[in-house]
Protein backbone atom coordinates (compact mmCIF):
# COMPACT_ATOMS: atom_id res chain seq x y z
CA UNK A 1 0.00 0.00 0.00
CA UNK A 2 2.91 2.59 1.00
CA UNK A 3 4.16 1.99 -2.14
CA UNK A 4 1.50 2.30 -4.39
CA UNK A 5 1.17 5.77 -2.61
CA UNK A 6 4.09 6.59 -3.58
CA UNK A 7 4.02 6.14 -6.55
CA UNK A 8 0.58 7.86 -7.44
CA UNK A 9 2.33 10.84 -5.46
CA UNK A 10 5.11 10.58 -8.40
CA UNK A 11 2.67 10.09 -11.08
CA UNK A 12 0.46 13.00 -9.71
CA UNK A 13 3.42 15.46 -9.51
CA UNK A 14 4.10 14.89 -13.91
CA UNK A 15 0.49 15.15 -14.29
CA UNK A 16 0.16 18.37 -12.97
CA UNK A 17 3.49 19.51 -14.64
CA UNK A 18 1.57 18.43 -17.66
CA UNK A 19 -1.44 19.88 -17.04
CA UNK A 20 0.88 23.51 -16.97
CA UNK A 21 2.54 23.21 -19.89
CA UNK A 22 5.18 20.56 -18.78
CA UNK A 23 8.08 22.94 -17.93
CA UNK A 24 9.56 20.96 -15.17
CA UNK A 25 10.00 17.71 -17.28
CA UNK A 26 11.64 19.93 -20.19
CA UNK A 27 13.84 21.16 -17.53
CA UNK A 28 14.80 18.00 -15.87
CA UNK A 29 15.42 16.27 -19.01
CA UNK A 30 17.58 19.10 -20.35
CA UNK A 31 19.72 18.70 -17.04
CA UNK A 32 20.22 14.95 -17.30
CA UNK A 33 21.60 15.38 -20.70
CA UNK A 34 24.10 17.66 -19.92
CA UNK A 35 25.20 15.95 -16.65
CA UNK A 36 25.01 12.31 -17.72
CA UNK A 37 26.95 13.11 -20.65
CA UNK A 38 28.79 16.92 -19.89
CA UNK A 39 31.38 16.38 -22.57
CA UNK A 40 29.50 15.94 -25.31
CA UNK A 41 28.46 18.00 -28.28
CA UNK A 42 25.64 18.37 -27.77
CA UNK A 43 25.54 19.42 -23.70
CA UNK A 44 28.35 21.64 -24.65
CA UNK A 45 26.13 23.66 -27.49
CA UNK A 46 23.34 23.55 -25.06
CA UNK A 47 25.30 25.42 -22.03
CA UNK A 48 26.76 27.59 -24.79
CA UNK A 49 23.39 28.39 -25.86
CA UNK A 50 22.07 29.02 -22.40
CA UNK A 51 24.89 31.33 -21.53
CA UNK A 52 24.61 33.45 -24.53
CA UNK A 53 20.71 34.13 -24.08
CA UNK A 54 21.10 35.09 -20.85
CA UNK A 55 24.02 37.61 -21.35
CA UNK A 56 22.11 39.18 -24.24
CA UNK A 57 18.63 39.39 -22.58
CA UNK A 58 20.66 41.16 -19.76
CA UNK A 59 22.56 43.96 -22.18
CA UNK A 60 18.84 44.23 -23.62
CA UNK A 61 16.72 44.44 -20.49
CA UNK A 62 18.58 45.20 -17.11
CA UNK A 63 19.17 48.94 -16.62
CA UNK A 64 22.51 47.97 -14.65
CA UNK A 65 24.01 46.60 -17.37
CA UNK A 66 23.10 49.26 -20.45
CA UNK A 67 26.57 50.32 -21.30
CA UNK A 68 27.93 46.63 -22.07
CA UNK A 69 27.68 47.45 -25.76
CA UNK A 70 25.41 43.84 -27.60
CA UNK A 71 27.97 43.35 -29.50
CA UNK A 72 30.46 42.84 -26.52
CA UNK A 73 28.04 40.35 -25.01
CA UNK A 74 31.22 38.24 -23.71
CA UNK A 75 31.16 36.92 -20.39
CA UNK A 76 34.61 38.71 -19.26
CA UNK A 77 32.83 42.41 -20.42
CA UNK A 78 30.33 41.48 -17.15
CA UNK A 79 31.78 43.18 -13.94
CA UNK A 80 31.95 40.90 -10.72
CA UNK A 81 28.77 41.88 -8.42
CA UNK A 82 28.38 40.80 -5.03
CA UNK A 83 25.11 40.96 -1.98
CA UNK A 84 25.92 44.49 -1.08
CA UNK A 85 26.03 46.10 -5.05
CA UNK A 86 22.49 44.24 -5.59
CA UNK A 87 20.86 45.24 -2.57
CA UNK A 88 22.30 48.80 -3.05
CA UNK A 89 21.07 49.25 -6.76
CA UNK A 90 18.01 46.50 -6.28
CA UNK A 91 15.44 48.28 -8.68
CA UNK A 92 18.51 48.62 -11.57
CA UNK A 93 19.02 44.93 -11.74
CA UNK A 94 15.46 43.65 -12.62
CA UNK A 95 14.43 43.39 -16.01
CA UNK A 96 12.52 45.78 -17.27
CA UNK A 97 10.16 42.84 -19.73
CA UNK A 98 9.27 41.16 -16.49
CA UNK A 99 8.51 44.43 -14.46
CA UNK A 100 4.76 43.89 -14.61
CA UNK A 101 4.68 40.34 -14.08
CA UNK A 102 4.28 38.57 -10.81
CA UNK A 103 7.80 37.09 -9.11
CA UNK A 104 8.72 35.07 -6.43
CA UNK A 105 10.61 37.18 -3.47
CA UNK A 106 13.35 34.96 -1.95
CA UNK A 107 14.91 36.34 1.12
CA UNK A 108 18.07 35.09 2.94
CA UNK A 109 20.13 37.05 5.49
CA UNK A 110 22.45 33.84 5.89
CA UNK A 111 25.29 34.19 8.25
CA UNK A 112 25.80 38.06 7.84
CA UNK A 113 22.51 39.10 9.23
CA UNK A 114 21.82 41.13 6.63
CA UNK A 115 18.80 40.40 4.75
CA UNK A 116 19.04 39.85 1.20
CA UNK A 117 16.65 39.35 -1.63
CA UNK A 118 15.98 38.44 -5.35
CA UNK A 119 13.27 37.88 -7.33
CA UNK A 120 13.01 34.06 -9.23
CA UNK A 121 10.13 34.34 -12.48
CA UNK A 122 7.91 31.00 -12.93
CA UNK A 123 10.64 29.21 -15.33
CA UNK A 124 13.33 29.78 -13.42
CA UNK A 125 11.20 28.35 -10.28
CA UNK A 126 10.56 25.11 -12.21
CA UNK A 127 14.30 24.59 -13.52
CA UNK A 128 14.84 24.84 -9.60
CA UNK A 129 12.47 22.00 -9.12
CA UNK A 130 14.06 20.08 -11.74
CA UNK A 131 17.26 20.71 -10.41
CA UNK A 132 16.25 19.22 -7.17
CA UNK A 133 14.65 15.97 -8.41
CA UNK A 134 17.86 15.42 -10.20
CA UNK A 135 20.46 15.61 -7.36
CA UNK A 136 17.72 13.90 -4.99
CA UNK A 137 17.79 11.11 -7.19
CA UNK A 138 21.49 11.37 -7.75
CA UNK A 139 21.75 10.38 -3.75
CA UNK A 140 19.31 7.69 -4.07
CA UNK A 141 15.97 9.23 -3.87
CA UNK A 142 12.99 8.61 -5.21
CA UNK A 143 9.87 11.19 -6.30
CA UNK A 144 7.13 10.45 -3.91
CA UNK A 145 9.24 8.83 -1.32
CA UNK A 146 9.34 10.15 2.22
CA UNK A 147 11.37 12.96 3.11
CA UNK A 148 12.31 14.03 6.78
CA UNK A 149 13.62 17.74 6.19
CA UNK A 150 15.29 19.14 8.98
CA UNK A 151 16.24 22.96 8.62
CA UNK A 152 15.15 26.04 10.21
CA UNK A 153 11.33 26.36 9.05
CA UNK A 154 10.75 30.48 8.90
CA UNK A 155 7.97 31.79 7.53
CA UNK A 156 9.56 31.59 3.47
CA UNK A 157 10.27 27.95 3.59
CA UNK A 158 7.29 26.24 5.79
CA UNK A 159 4.42 24.51 3.91
CA UNK A 160 0.79 24.00 5.71
CA UNK A 161 0.03 20.41 6.77
CA UNK A 162 -2.02 19.96 3.23
CA UNK A 163 1.11 20.93 0.98
CA UNK A 164 3.33 18.56 3.47
CA UNK A 165 1.13 15.57 3.27
CA UNK A 166 1.11 16.18 -0.68
CA UNK A 167 4.48 16.28 -0.72
CA UNK A 168 5.07 13.19 1.73
CA UNK A 169 7.46 16.08 3.65
CA UNK A 170 7.81 15.31 7.47
CA UNK A 171 9.14 18.83 8.56
CA UNK A 172 11.54 19.26 12.09
CA UNK A 173 13.31 22.27 12.82
CA UNK A 174 16.54 22.37 13.83
CA UNK A 175 16.09 25.07 16.31
CA UNK A 176 14.53 22.75 18.73
CA UNK A 177 16.74 19.16 18.90
CA UNK A 178 16.69 18.91 22.24
CA UNK A 179 17.42 15.21 23.56
CA UNK A 180 13.22 14.66 23.81
CA UNK A 181 12.67 15.81 20.46
CA UNK A 182 15.37 14.23 18.47
CA UNK A 183 14.64 11.10 20.37
CA UNK A 184 10.87 11.39 18.75
CA UNK A 185 12.57 11.90 15.39
CA UNK A 186 14.58 8.35 15.74
CA UNK A 187 11.02 6.88 16.98
CA UNK A 188 9.18 7.92 13.82
CA UNK A 189 11.97 6.97 11.36
CA UNK A 190 12.14 3.23 12.96
CA UNK A 191 8.18 3.18 13.18
CA UNK A 192 7.91 4.52 9.33
CA UNK A 193 8.03 1.47 6.91
CA UNK A 194 7.78 3.84 4.02
CA UNK A 195 10.91 4.65 1.61
CA UNK A 196 12.66 6.98 4.02
CA UNK A 197 15.19 9.87 3.22
CA UNK A 198 17.06 12.66 5.17
CA UNK A 199 17.07 16.43 3.54
CA UNK A 200 19.02 17.81 6.58
CA UNK A 201 21.55 20.80 8.16
CA UNK A 202 24.92 18.98 8.91
CA UNK A 203 24.73 20.30 12.31
CA UNK A 204 21.29 18.53 12.84
CA UNK A 205 22.98 14.99 11.47
CA UNK A 206 25.62 15.79 13.91
CA UNK A 207 22.90 16.33 16.84
CA UNK A 208 21.40 13.00 16.17
CA UNK A 209 24.66 10.81 15.64
CA UNK A 210 25.93 12.27 18.90
CA UNK A 211 22.80 11.19 20.48
CA UNK A 212 22.98 8.01 19.48
CA UNK A 213 25.71 7.42 20.53
CA UNK A 214 24.90 8.34 24.33
CA UNK A 215 22.17 6.15 23.96
CA UNK A 216 23.39 2.75 22.52
CA UNK A 217 22.38 1.06 25.48
CA UNK A 218 18.50 1.92 24.18
CA UNK A 219 19.27 1.53 20.60
CA UNK A 220 22.56 -0.68 20.59
CA UNK A 221 23.72 -1.40 16.49
CA UNK A 222 20.25 -0.98 15.05
CA UNK A 223 20.15 0.60 11.79
CA UNK A 224 17.00 3.09 11.16
CA UNK A 225 17.66 2.52 6.78
CA UNK A 226 16.89 5.15 4.84
CA UNK A 227 17.26 5.13 1.07
CA UNK A 228 19.28 8.58 0.67
CA UNK A 229 21.16 11.04 3.10
CA UNK A 230 21.84 14.59 1.82
CA UNK A 231 23.55 17.11 4.12
CA UNK A 232 23.43 21.13 3.21
CA UNK A 233 24.18 24.34 4.71
CA UNK A 234 27.08 23.28 6.30
CA UNK A 235 30.51 21.57 5.91
CA UNK A 236 30.44 17.61 6.26
CA UNK A 237 33.53 15.77 8.02
CA UNK A 238 34.43 12.47 8.15
CA UNK A 239 33.03 12.19 11.37
CA UNK A 240 29.61 12.70 10.77
CA UNK A 241 29.65 11.10 7.16
CA UNK A 242 31.43 7.83 9.09
CA UNK A 243 28.44 7.98 11.90
CA UNK A 244 25.65 8.66 9.38
CA UNK A 245 26.57 5.63 7.36
CA UNK A 246 26.88 4.08 10.59
CA UNK A 247 23.77 4.55 12.15
CA UNK A 248 21.47 4.87 9.01
CA UNK A 249 23.39 2.31 6.26
CA UNK A 250 23.64 4.96 3.68
CA UNK A 251 26.22 7.07 2.32
CA UNK A 252 25.64 10.96 3.19
CA UNK A 253 26.46 13.52 0.49
CA UNK A 254 27.22 17.03 0.96
CA UNK A 255 24.66 19.33 -1.27
CA UNK A 256 26.46 23.20 -1.65
CA UNK A 257 23.46 25.28 -2.48
CA UNK A 258 22.49 29.34 -1.84
CA UNK A 259 18.85 30.57 -1.66
CA UNK A 260 19.35 33.14 -4.31
CA UNK A 261 20.49 30.86 -6.92
CA UNK A 262 20.19 27.16 -5.84
CA UNK A 263 21.90 23.38 -6.10
CA UNK A 264 24.98 24.45 -7.33
CA UNK A 265 26.95 21.16 -6.56
CA UNK A 266 27.03 17.93 -4.50
CA UNK A 267 28.82 14.75 -4.25
CA UNK A 268 28.40 11.80 -5.73
CA UNK A 269 27.51 8.62 -4.12
CA UNK A 270 30.44 6.28 -3.79
CA UNK A 271 32.34 8.45 -5.83
CA UNK A 272 36.34 8.09 -5.05
CA UNK A 273 37.37 11.38 -4.77
CA UNK A 274 34.91 13.16 -2.60
CA UNK A 275 34.30 15.70 -5.03
CA UNK A 276 31.30 17.73 -5.83
CA UNK A 277 29.48 17.32 -9.29
CA UNK A 278 28.88 20.96 -10.26
CA UNK A 279 25.55 21.88 -11.45
CA UNK A 280 26.55 22.99 -15.10
CA UNK A 281 23.37 22.73 -16.45
CA UNK A 282 21.92 25.34 -15.02
CA UNK A 283 25.07 27.54 -13.92
CA UNK A 284 27.94 28.70 -15.52
CA UNK A 285 31.06 28.59 -12.11
CA UNK A 286 33.93 30.82 -12.62
CA UNK A 287 36.87 30.89 -9.24
CA UNK A 288 38.40 34.18 -9.26
CA UNK A 289 41.23 35.00 -6.99
CA UNK A 290 40.48 36.14 -3.67
CA UNK A 291 41.58 39.60 -3.86
CA UNK A 292 41.24 40.48 -7.90
CA UNK A 293 39.23 39.50 -10.20
CA UNK A 294 40.99 37.01 -12.52
CA UNK A 295 40.77 33.58 -12.49
CA UNK A 296 43.12 30.94 -10.34
CA UNK A 297 45.08 28.37 -11.58
CA UNK A 298 43.26 24.84 -11.42
CA UNK A 299 44.09 23.40 -7.90
CA UNK A 300 44.29 27.13 -6.63
CA UNK A 301 41.44 28.08 -3.89
CA UNK A 302 39.92 31.09 -4.91
CA UNK A 303 36.35 32.96 -4.85
CA UNK A 304 33.18 31.38 -6.14
CA UNK A 305 31.81 33.06 -9.23
CA UNK A 306 28.39 32.37 -9.96
CA UNK A 307 25.93 33.08 -13.45
CA UNK A 308 22.59 31.64 -13.38
CA UNK A 309 21.76 30.86 -16.54
CA UNK A 310 17.79 30.89 -16.07
CA UNK A 311 16.66 33.81 -13.54
CA UNK A 312 15.47 36.20 -16.33
CA UNK A 313 13.46 38.12 -14.26
CA UNK A 314 16.77 39.20 -12.45
CA UNK A 315 19.94 38.13 -13.82
CA UNK A 316 22.63 37.54 -11.87
CA UNK A 317 26.06 37.61 -13.63
CA UNK A 318 29.24 36.89 -12.26
CA UNK A 319 28.05 37.48 -8.81
CA UNK A 320 30.29 36.51 -6.15
CA UNK A 321 28.94 34.41 -3.57
CA UNK A 322 31.53 35.00 -1.22
CA UNK A 323 32.12 31.07 -0.79
CA UNK A 324 36.01 29.73 -1.25
CA UNK A 325 36.48 26.59 -3.04
CA UNK A 326 39.12 25.18 -5.48
CA UNK A 327 38.40 23.20 -9.02
CA UNK A 328 39.82 20.30 -10.55
CA UNK A 329 39.17 18.12 -13.03
CA UNK A 330 37.95 15.12 -11.87
CA UNK A 331 39.88 11.80 -12.80
CA UNK A 332 37.08 9.41 -12.05
CA UNK A 333 34.39 11.54 -14.18
CA UNK A 334 36.44 13.43 -16.62
CA UNK A 335 34.43 16.77 -15.73
CA UNK A 336 35.55 19.99 -13.76
CA UNK A 337 34.64 19.42 -10.28
CA UNK A 338 34.87 21.14 -6.99
CA UNK A 339 37.88 19.34 -5.12
CA UNK A 340 37.01 21.48 -2.00
CA UNK A 341 34.44 24.04 -0.92
CA UNK A 342 36.10 26.05 2.07
CA UNK A 343 32.63 28.11 3.04
CA UNK A 344 32.36 32.01 3.24
CA UNK A 345 36.19 33.94 2.63
CA UNK A 346 34.61 35.55 6.06
CA UNK A 347 34.85 31.90 7.66
CA UNK A 348 38.55 30.98 6.86
CA UNK A 349 41.67 31.37 8.72
CA UNK A 350 45.07 33.79 8.17
CA UNK A 351 47.65 31.98 10.31
CA UNK A 352 50.52 34.32 11.95
CA UNK A 353 51.73 35.35 8.61
CA UNK A 354 49.09 36.84 7.22
CA UNK A 355 48.18 33.59 4.68
CA UNK A 356 44.64 32.16 4.26
CA UNK A 357 44.54 28.35 5.73
CA UNK A 358 41.48 25.94 5.34
CA UNK A 359 38.59 26.03 7.50
CA UNK A 360 38.45 21.94 7.42
CA UNK A 361 41.65 21.72 9.84
CA UNK A 362 38.65 22.46 12.54
CA UNK A 363 37.85 18.57 12.15
CA UNK A 364 40.82 17.51 13.49
CA UNK A 365 39.32 18.46 17.01
CA UNK A 366 37.17 15.58 17.25
CA UNK A 367 40.02 13.18 17.94
CA UNK A 368 39.71 14.42 21.19
CA UNK A 369 36.74 12.79 23.36
CA UNK A 370 34.15 14.17 25.04
CA UNK A 371 33.94 17.35 22.69
CA UNK A 372 29.88 17.76 22.02
CA UNK A 373 30.33 21.30 20.20
CA UNK A 374 33.20 23.32 19.51
CA UNK A 375 34.02 26.59 17.55
CA UNK A 376 37.13 28.54 16.49
CA UNK A 377 37.25 31.93 16.26
CA UNK A 378 40.35 34.52 14.98
CA UNK A 379 39.93 37.63 16.98
CA UNK A 380 43.33 39.33 15.57
CA UNK A 381 45.99 38.04 13.74
CA UNK A 382 47.56 35.79 15.42
CA UNK A 383 45.01 35.47 18.17
CA UNK A 384 42.65 32.43 18.25
CA UNK A 385 39.98 31.59 20.78
CA UNK A 386 38.85 27.50 20.48
CA UNK A 387 35.18 27.27 22.29
CA UNK A 388 34.23 24.08 23.40
CA UNK A 389 30.88 22.49 24.76
CA UNK A 390 32.34 18.92 26.54
CA UNK A 391 31.00 16.35 28.08
CA UNK A 392 34.26 16.18 30.48
CA UNK A 393 36.93 18.90 31.03
CA UNK A 394 39.72 18.00 28.70
CA UNK A 395 42.82 17.05 31.03
CA UNK A 396 46.42 19.09 30.88
CA UNK A 397 48.18 16.73 28.70
CA UNK A 398 44.69 16.84 26.09
CA UNK A 399 44.79 20.17 26.19
CA UNK A 400 48.71 21.09 25.75
CA UNK A 401 48.12 18.68 22.67
CA UNK A 402 45.41 20.20 21.06
CA UNK A 403 47.34 23.56 21.45
CA UNK A 404 50.10 22.20 19.68
CA UNK A 405 48.23 20.74 16.76
CA UNK A 406 46.67 24.08 15.93
CA UNK A 407 49.83 25.62 16.52
CA UNK A 408 51.38 23.61 13.31
CA UNK A 409 48.62 25.47 11.44
CA UNK A 410 48.08 28.85 12.87
CA UNK A 411 52.06 29.73 13.55
CA UNK A 412 54.58 28.92 16.25
CA UNK A 413 53.84 32.71 17.37
CA UNK A 414 50.22 32.05 17.77
CA UNK A 415 48.80 32.55 20.56
CA UNK A 416 45.46 30.12 21.54
CA UNK A 417 42.99 29.95 23.91
CA UNK A 418 41.06 26.76 24.74
CA UNK A 419 37.97 27.88 26.17
CA UNK A 420 35.00 26.14 28.25
CA UNK A 421 31.07 26.73 27.35
CA UNK A 422 27.49 25.96 28.31
CA UNK A 423 26.61 26.22 24.21
CA UNK A 424 27.61 27.22 20.97
CA UNK A 425 24.01 28.80 19.95
CA UNK A 426 22.97 28.71 16.62
CA UNK A 427 22.45 31.46 14.21
CA UNK A 428 18.86 33.15 13.56
CA UNK A 429 18.63 30.88 10.26
CA UNK A 430 19.21 27.38 12.34
CA UNK A 431 22.65 26.89 11.41
CA UNK A 432 25.81 26.46 13.78
CA UNK A 433 29.11 28.61 12.69
CA UNK A 434 32.23 26.77 13.75
CA UNK A 435 34.68 29.42 12.19
CA UNK A 436 34.33 32.64 12.97
CA UNK A 437 36.85 35.27 11.53
CA UNK A 438 37.08 38.51 13.84
CA UNK A 439 39.95 39.98 12.26
CA UNK A 440 38.55 39.80 8.62
CA UNK A 441 35.68 41.87 9.55
CA UNK A 442 38.02 44.46 11.60
CA UNK A 443 40.68 45.06 8.56
CA UNK A 444 37.11 45.64 6.88
CA UNK A 445 35.81 47.91 8.69
CA UNK A 446 38.99 49.87 9.00
CA UNK A 447 39.39 50.33 5.32
CA UNK A 448 36.13 50.94 4.82
CA UNK A 449 36.59 54.01 7.76
CA UNK A 450 39.76 54.60 5.91
CA UNK A 451 37.93 55.09 2.40
CA UNK A 452 35.22 57.21 4.00
CA UNK A 453 37.73 59.67 5.90
CA UNK A 454 39.89 60.12 2.71
CA UNK A 455 36.40 60.91 1.08
CA UNK A 456 35.55 63.64 3.48
CA UNK A 457 38.93 65.42 2.94
CA UNK A 458 38.49 65.49 -0.73
CA UNK A 459 35.25 67.79 0.08
CA UNK A 460 36.45 69.29 2.73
Amino acid sequence: MIKILEKLRKNAFWSIDALKGGGVKKHYREIQLVLNNPNSDEARYIRHKNLSNILEHTIKTVPFYYDIPLNLAQLEQFPVINKQIVREKFEHFRSLDYKNRHMHEVSTSGSTGKPFKILHDGNKRDRNTADTIFFAERAGFELGSRLYYLRLWDKQYKKNWLLSLLQNISMHSVDNLSDHNVAKLISALEKDKSNKNLLAYTSALDSICKYLDKNQKDFGQRKFKVNSVIAIAEALGSDVKNKVLEYFGTEVVSRYSNSENGILAQQKINGQTGNFEINWASYHIEILDLNHDRPVDPGEPGRIVITDLFNYSMPLIRYDTGDVGVLQQDPEHHTVSFARIEGRKMDMFTNTKGEYVSSHIIHHILQFKGIEQFQFVEEENGIYIIKLKVSERLDDRSERTLHDRYMEYFGEDAKIKIKYVDDIPLLPSGKRKLVINNAIAKQRNLVKKTQEMDKLDLVN
